[in-house]
């Protein structure tokens, strides 16, 4: 047994899944809600039999290293190494691509490069500057050392010298990972000089990149024409849309809360923590993507926006409805007071911050109160540009219930008639349909119902599974004689012979091709199927279907034998060889 097939058959497919998505059995198998795409209705299943999972929403599906390598990013050797040591298994083998030693080999240095910065802030002499300056904004030590902050000294070659000269990883190397920069002329330098380091992790807590705050600058310091902040680049294991700021150090804590509070700049997160907000992260941006909506949609219920009322506020919250929408989450906003932001409100008036945070309001009851406050709200161009504004977000509210309020609320506000303002506000809506919120086209395509016989070989293809495995050759074996249409039914026949050593369904699923596994665990889970089986045993369903089967057979059999004895009947001359073939045809026709 290779060592694959031994960590494999060690790990329960379901207690994995199950860590990372809410399951519930139902019958034979697990059913919850896909965490690869939008739902509400659950469409993925899991089965501890088959140790596999499926989603017929968005048809993703595998085994636990797949599950793995989608939902965590993870290379296939990453999960094979994550496996083995969660059951205890010794790789013996070095199984790694090229890809994966290339990923290695950047989370090393990178994680290294972590370590030699939060060095230098936390124990040498040169990080005496950035630890006056953590210290003038009251960062602690613990956020000092939870966070993993540092200190990048302001030398052009202070990294270089440590993770080249000293640790010997090659320049090219550092190039790749964001750290070192390579200039026209062949010369290298450090991308982050005299800098407050921030490691950003993804969400296994692997530190892939890091974002570096210029210490503040002397009238006469080079560095007071630099941006304030730099950020890793684009790499293999950086990628700035799915980035959040703290969900590694407090997932804990935002799982327990069921809400996260989004923020767009580290220290709003740090400050936050020292003020006892601990379910916050921060954006590498100014707005939320796909990709932080999947990730927060396996977490969280609710999602809240710290931001000011303005114009860029406003359209913040628009973007982040539209984005948050197909997942259904709930987006509350945090209205933050004239002249502050959240930093400066943690750290100076922490229990303001508490207060602030726990009075956020609903993201449709933001935009409109913005737009209230932007328009005159008693002449008629002033309602007018209101009800523009508010059109297509109020109008596209999923909840009847919530938008007939939001409607009520608006129409009462502008002192309109309710079924006015709700004529105006779909009109406006179908006028200025957001490109993302174009109906989609109800043609459906036509799909092909399998034939009798292929509805047979699918039904005798689910009885497999549900019986005994100690049955499964034996069955198998009747339908040797038989031409076999479905693909999976036929590799398991070829197969009958190997699969009556099997000592579980896992092996018989492992014998087949990876199309047809997945093809496999449809029928398993297929809901259609399954409540025959609550009135009648297998074995009885087995007999009655494999009784049909073989008339069906024999029937395709028999309208094939006619068809070839017409065609050589039709032949006026007919060589010894058709004449012969003609009785053997006649002999097995009066057999059937």
């Amino acid at each position: 047994m290779s060592q694959i097939q031994q960590v494999k058959e060690a790990i329960d497919i379901v207690e994995i899944i199950g860590q990372r998505v809410e399951l519930k059995r139902a019958g034979t198998y697990f059913k919850g809600l896909c965490p690869f795409h939008a739902e509400k209705s659950p469409s993925f299943f899991v089965s501890d039999v088959m140790q596999r999972f499926k989603c017929f929403g968005c048809a993703k599906g595998g085994d636990v290293f797949e599950f793995l390598q989608q939902y965590e990013s993870m290379t296939f050797y990453e999960a094979l190494e994550f496996l083995a040591d969660k059951a205890g298994i010794k790789l013996e083998h070095e199984l790694r691509s090229r890809d994966d030693e290339q990923r290695q080999q950047l989370l090393a240095v990178l994680d290294l490069a972590r370590e030699y910065y939060h060095f230098v802030l936390t124990k040498h002499k040169a990080g005496a500057v950035a630890r006056q300056y953590l210290a003038d904004r009251q960062t602690t030590a613990d956020s000092i050392k939870l966070f993993q902050l540092g200190y990048a000294l302001p030398k052009w070659d202070g990294l270089i010298a440590y993770l080249h000269r000293k640790k010997k990883f090659p320049l090219e190397l550092l190039v790749q990972a964001g750290l070192v920069i390579k200039a026209q002329g062949g010369r290298y330098y450090d991308r982050f000089r005299d800098r407050v380091m921030f490691p950003l992790r993804n969400p296994r807590g692997q530190v892939v990149g890091f974002s570096g705050r210029v210490l503040p600058s002397t009238a006469d310091d080079q560095t007071k024409q630099e941006a304030k902040y730099i950020n890793t680049p684009e790499t293999l294991l950086y990628h700035k849309s799915k980035m959040l700021f703290g969900y590694s150090e407090l997932h804990q804590q935002i799982r327990a809360k069921k809400e996260v509070l989004v923020v767009e700049g580290e220290f709003d997160v740090i400050t936050s923590t020292q003020a006892h907000v601990n379910h916050i992260v921060a954006i590498k941006g100014s707005a939320l993507t796909a990709d932080h909506a999947l990730l927060l949609n396996r977490t969280v219920e609710r999602v809240l926006l710290a931001l000011d009322k303005d114009s860029a506020g406003v359209e913040a919250t628009k973007r982040s409805l539209q984005v948050l929408k197909p997942y259904d989450l709930e987006l509350r906003v945090v209205e933050i007071p004239e002249g502050k932001d959240p930093d400066d409100l943690a750290r100076t008036q922490p229990k303001v911050w508490r207060e602030v945070v726990d009075r956020s309001m609903s993201a449709y009851e933001f935009i409109l109160q913005a737009s209230l406050n932007a328009h005159d709200a008693t002449s008629a161009p002033g309602k007018r540009k209101i009800i523009q504004e508010l059109a297509q977000d109020f109008w596209t509210i999923e909840s009847q219930v919530e938008r007939e309020f939001y409607l009520q609320r608006l129409a009462k506000l502008l002192q309109v008639q309710p079924e006015i303002l709700k004529s105006d506000i779909k009109h406006f809506a179908e006028k200025k349909r957001l490109p993302d919120a174009k109906p989609v086209s109800t043609a459906q395509v036509e799909q092909i119902q399998p034939s009798r016989r292929g509805q047979l070989e699918r039904y005798l293809t689910f009885l497999l599974l549900r019986g005994d495995l100690s049955d499964v050759s034996r069955r198998l074996e009747q339908l040797i004689q038989y031409t076999i249409e479905s693909p999976v039914l036929f590799a398991l026949v070829q197969n009958q012979t190997a699969l009556s050593q099997i000592s579980n369904f896992q092996q018989l699923v492992d014998s087949l091709a990876g199309d047809l596994q997945q093809q496999l665990m449809e029928l398993f889970v297929d809901e259609k199927m399954g409540p025959i089986l609550e009135t009648a045993s297998v074995e009885a369903e087995w007999l009655r279907t494999m009784a049909e089967f073989v008339q069906e057979a024999n029937r395709a059999k028999r309208a094939d034998l006619s068809r070839q004895f017409a065609e050589l009947e039709a032949k006026e001359k007919k060589s010894p060889e058709q004449e012969k073939k003609l009785e053997e045809i006649l002999a097995e026709l009066a057999r059937l």
